[in-house]
């Protein structure tokens, strides 16, 4: 397969911003290694880290010098080993009935954010959540909390401002998925945002069954694409300062000497990634890759 960086520059003066960001950095070698290969390709411009994960010296000066933005991937589903960390459902059921234990869930946040950091060496640019946990009840609240103390400060007129963006689910597409992901706290996690001055993105796009081979990632990404809002670089201050487009991925290298529930997909989605289709058709509408922060 040939591998095929983006093109550096559009023919027009549109363009379509897209933050296109890998989740999952730090779940496996196959996972960063992917990120890698991506991002010296420039097919990304970011990448999510679970706190819980591994990652190695060397993967992480690679990612200094792609200069890839990492986030935090809050985890209360995933691999973080903690007694809060439960399966999706459970976790839902209890944000919702608002049986989660507060001091609990702001320990844990605060845990997993000295974990990046001590990973890093240096504070997450943004902010997401493995399977969106970051915007349901109670854990959104406390984020914006423990955010606020850690990194954030009050102006004279007594508003709050956090220094790190945020991952929001506005939907990109009219499909049912996104529409699930969004109501489940997308709205109130964006007013969160709001009142803390925190930098989002514009719409949302990337969820899927996972169920997919390269047709059907041809045909979905092309969707995703085509709903993106094309940017006109000469126009007004105003035009330019529109918030990208987020869309996530979960690619890894083909290895079998790891196991995922979505690994057969993740596979899928590193070899359309890396394929001449996908470089074609970010030239076809424009797309160029940026970070959270310019």
């Amino acid at each position: 397969m040939t591998q095929t960086a983006l093109p550096t520059q559009v023919s027009s003066s549109y363009e379509r911003q897209v933050i296109i960001n890998i989740d999952d950095l730090g779940l496996s070698d196959p996972v960063n290694e992917a990120v890698i290969a991506l991002g010296t390709l420039g097919k990304v411009g970011s990448t999510s880290y679970m706190a819980g994960g591994t990652i190695s010296e060397s993967q992480i000066r690679s990612l200094a010098c792609l200069q890839l933005q990492v986030g935090l991937h809050l985890d209360f589903t995933g691999i973080y080993p903690s007694t809060l960390t439960q399966s999706l459902s459970s976790v839902l059921l209890a944000s919702y009935l608002r049986r989660l234990d507060k001091p609990a869930v702001t320990a844990l946040i605060h845990q997993q954010l000295e974990g990046f950091e001590n990973t890093f060496n240096q504070r997450p640019v943004f902010i997401d959540g493995h399977q969106h946990v970051h915007q349901f009840p109670v854990i959104r609240t406390c984020l914006a909390d423990v955010l606020q103390a850690r990194y954030g400060e009050t102006t004279a007129t007594n508003q709050a401002t956090i220094h790190m963006a945020a991952r929001v689910t506005t939907p990109l597409v009219n499909d049912l998925k996104s529409w699930i992901i969004y109501l489940l706290g997308g709205p109130a996690w964006q007013q969160l945002c709001r009142q803390h001055q925190m930098p989002t993105n514009g719409r949302f796009g990337g969820a899927y069954d996972f169920d997919a081979n390269q047709d059907k990632l041809a045909k979905l990404w092309e969707s995703w694409f085509a709903k993106c809002p094309l940017i006109d670089t000469n126009a007004a201050t105003s035009n330019q300062q529109q918030s990208p487009t987020l869309i996530m991925c979960h690619p890894a290298l083909p290895n079998n000497n790891w196991e995922d529930e979505i690994k057969a997909a993740r596979e899928q989605e590193y070899a359309w990634l890396m394929s001449d289709t996908f470089a074609a058709l970010c030239q076809k509408y424009q797309v160029v890759p940026v970070g959270w922060l310019g």
